[in-house]
């Protein structure tokens, strides 16, 4: 496949993703409509001329020309022209199934519909993805202290190495817990309630068991100063990039960058951070040693991005029972996360929680992006990914509609609430006004990220 044709392919699939996620907030509006006595007019699959339309109970479910999203007209627009012609105080004459003959609290919930049916959505791709089989990483239990790489952790204390931990321990139990992988040392660690750990340990085929007291943070957790370890062996090379035109390979082992050796993925890392000019690597492929020159690509901000990644291996995870709760702690961490990327936003504490919020051209190449890395790995993986991504997107647009401002949900939400509160509706003048506004806001906000993706494409050299 050519590089155009691969950037294709993930826009594809990132636009599918987005538009399913555009298409269940609409549903939502439209089953609220009518559950509410409000008629909708047209609902859309896509924007644009309409290519094909059938009428169904008074609904025209149209197929339009651009499959980006859709969108659900609900019936009113003729009451709103009718009372700004005859400059009317208020909607006295309004139609059956109007949007407004009916009261506001129906609106309200109308319009409420879209981000709740987008919250249960997440929650269902979440619980479904936590229930079904599926594959994760497994990782040696194999240790390094973090002090020991300053280039990548900084200068920081670790209490596993002053306790007597060394780089290249194989842990096998904590306490009375045999340890199966990395994963499952990091979760204990994550999880301890005092600090005090006492690790059994292989080194050098001598087992030894060392106590150790984490350092407490502020956060009122423990540190205990420790990284996995990885073996120096490709894992996939992503193709159209500069290493699989030099012709790095999957399986081929590095052993030294620029001629220093690299013994695990630490030293690699350390070898590669920053480096933007060429690099050469020698790997052993087949009992050979091979050389591979090339320069890295460059994102938006001139950091190096590198096409490869190294060999993991992976574990089945069989599954589980189907439970709404798991669903829930997903959607709702996710949902604080997005939270403390806006807050990080507006205080402008870092450039990196900026560049987060993109428009949907770039967001459909993310999603696509990453959908492809998970297809290089297998079906299963590629589907999980862009399920997961979905649920993301789908939180993203609850909260997003829910901005009070006129022409989103929450705009919307707020108007009609003012009207149930004050007992007195809204002039029409003034609510044709507020939508002006609503769309110009729209507008800013799309030409704002629209001109941040242009950027990005336009830095971005591949």
């Amino acid at each position: 496949m050519t590089n155009i044709a691969a950037i294709l392919m993930k826009y594809l699939i990132g636009l599918v993703g987005i538009t399913v996620v555009v298409v269940i907030h609409e549903i939502g509006h439209l089953l609220a409509a009518r559950a509410n006595g409000i008629e909708v007019e047209v609902f859309s699959f896509g924007l644009g001329p309409k290519l094909w339309g059938k009428r169904v109970k008074g609904t025209e479910f149209r197929l339009s020309l651009f499959p980006l999203g859709g969108y659900c007209r609900l019936k009113g627009s003729d009451d709103l022209s009718q009372a700004l012609i005859h400059r009317q105080r208020s909607f006295t004459h309004t139609e059956e199934g109007s949007l407004f003959s009916v009261h506001p609290l129906k609106r309200a919930f109308t319009y409420l519909s879209g981000p709740i049916v987008n919250l249960l959505f997440s929650l269902l791709i979440f619980a479904l993805l936590a229930a079904l089989p599926h594959q994760v990483i497994t990782t040696e239990a194999r240790i390094a202290t973090t002090n020991t790489y300053p280039l990548l952790f900084g200068q920081v204390i670790s209490p596993s190495y002053e306790a007597g931990l060394r780089n290249g321990d194989l842990v096998t139990r904590l306490g009375n817990i045999q340890i199966e992988d990395w994963e499952q040392l990091e979760a204990l660690l994550a999880s301890s309630s005092d600090g005090a750990e006492t690790f059994l340990i292989l080194r050098n085929g001598e087992q030894l068991d060392i106590p150790v007291q984490a350092m407490q943070t502020s956060d009122s957790t423990f540190r205990f100063g420790l990284t996995p370890l990885q073996a120096t062996r490709v894992g996939s090379v992503r193709p159209a990039t500069p290493e699989a035109a030099a012709g790095l390979r999957s399986k081929d082992h590095i052993m030294f960058v620029d001629g220093n050796a690299v013994a695990n993925h630490l030293d690699l890392h350390s070898h590669l951070i920053g480096k933007t000019d060429g690099i050469t690597l020698t790997v052993l492929r087949d009992g050979e040693e091979h050389t591979i020159s090339f320069t890295p690509a460059k994102d938006e901000t001139g950091k190096p991005v590198f096409g490869f990644s190294l060999q993991s291996k992976t574990k089945q995870v069989d599954a589980q029972p189907f439970r709404l709760a798991q669903g829930w702690e997903t959607t709702k961490r996710i949902t604080r996360q997005i939270f403390a990327a806006l807050a990080s936003l507006v205080q402008q504490k870092e450039a990196e929680g900026r560049s987060e919020f993109t428009g949907m051209a770039r967001s459909a190449l993310m999603i696509g992006d990453i959908t492809s890395l998970g297809f290089e790995q297998n079906k299963q993986s590629g589907v999980h990914a862009l399920l997961y991504l979905m649920g993301i997107v789908s939180i993203s647009l609850a909260l997003a509609n829910s901005i009070p401002l006129p022409a989103f949900d929450g705009g919307q939400i707020l108007i009609a609430l003012v009207e149930w509160l004050t007992k007195r509706q809204i002039r029409p003048k003034t609510y044709y006004v507020l939508q002006l506004v609503g769309i110009g806001c729209v507008l800013i906000m799309f030409l704002l990220l629209t001109l941040t993706d242009i950027r990005h494409f336009l830095l971005l050299r591949r």
